[in-house]
């Protein structure tokens, strides 16, 4: 069964049988736009019970004059009960007022005048077809922003709580997203890719709720079992944002994001390429930032050491391309962290 739907209604039941015989139920338009199965029905009221009980169908067809319902009353009621369903109306007799009333009640997209041969009428579909798919990819586009929009508006939440919690980092989040997004850019990954990278950097920290905050926020060395605490924070964030159906695996990202290359990381002990290269590139960008700033239990080390240490341990702990490209953009300066 093809998934467009055609539905013709006249009261003229030759008419319909000749619809039938030449489109035998699924017509294949080896010279049209792919395949539709045919419905009929020989009234407007039986056309309604149609498309409540066969529908939606992607083209409705009607004849204007039918007895009890006419063509652009049928139409119109089609169109609160399928408003996405595009509409044809054929009629013997053309006039203007016919033809207004059944653009603004019915909202027809094109008007066919009796008699009209069946590859007219087929033209007609396959144009309905072509149409209703354009609109449907509008639509689709639409939801796909305005799902983007939501998912933005609930990152920037995420993000606020986490960094309300610890006003040590507050901004480490965003810093630690801008150079990630910086990096991939110059490695020249794809437009998706990078969205996923900056959405899953805004985030990162987002297992941190987790964590106490007097732990998170105490001056001094921590203890093992606090450390381990905090160290949870990844896998915590995995088991909060894994059911959430994002486009990019932010879930599994942020779970990675502190592996390491040598697979002395964790919570996983991944080893190279095992860790998705997005998680690798925030693992670098969040030591860089993390080290040029100031934490409870030390003071700021200064970008310099930061990037010493990834220079140091590329292709150990850290993926020495990522690593090579983060330290070109500062030394460049292409790149700065934004007090």
């Amino acid at each position: 069964m093809s998934s467009n739907k055609v539905l013709i209604v006249d009261d003229d039941p030759e008419l319909l049988k000749s619809f039938q015989r030449h489109f035998h139920g699924v017509f294949d338009q080896r010279h049209f736009h792919g395949v539709f199965d045919l419905d009929v029905a020989p009234s407007g009221m039986d056309g309604i019970e149609s498309v409540n009980r066969q529908g939606p169908y992607t083209v409705v067809i009607s004849d204007y004059r039918m007895p009890g319902m006419d063509g652009v009353e049928f139409l119109r009621r089609v169109r609160d009960l399928s408003p996405d369903s595009i509409r044809i109306i054929l009629t013997g007799y053309p006039d203007i007022d016919t033809a207004v009333k059944a653009v603004n009640e019915g909202r027809v997209f094109r008007f066919l005048t009796k008699p009209v041969r069946t590859e007219i009428i087929a033209h007609a579909i396959t144009d309905g077809i072509k149409f209703y798919e354009l609109e449907k990819a509008e639509r689709e586009l639409h939801s796909l922003k305005r799902w983007r929009k939501s998912m933005e508006a609930m990152i920037l939440a995420f993000m606020r709580l986490v960094e309300a919690r610890d006003p040590y980092t507050a901004g480490h989040q965003q810093k630690v997203a801008k150079l990630s997004k910086a990096i991939a850019e110059e490695l020249g990954l794809e437009k998706v890719r990078v969205e996923g990278i900056n959405m899953a950097a805004a985030i990162h920290d987002i297992g941190k709720l987790y964590v106490p905050a007097e732990i998170l926020n105490r001056p001094g060395k921590l203890s093992k079992i606090e450390c381990d605490m905090i160290k949870l924070h990844s896998r915590v964030a995995f088991d909060i944002l894994s059911p959430i159906d994002f486009e990019y695996p932010v879930a599994r990202i942020i779970h990675q994001h502190h592996e390491r290359m040598n697979g002395s990381g964790y919570p996983l002990g991944l080893k190279g390429d095992h860790i998705l290269l997005e998680a690798r590139i925030i693992a670098v960008a969040d030591v860089v930032e993390a080290m040029s700033s100031h934490r409870p239990y030390r003071p700021a080390l200064g970008l310099e050491e930061a990037l010493g240490e990834i220079s140091k341990n590329k292709g150990v702990l850290y993926d020495p391309d990522v690593a090579d490209i983060c330290q070109r953009l500062f030394e460049a300066e292409a790149f700065a962290f934004e007090e």
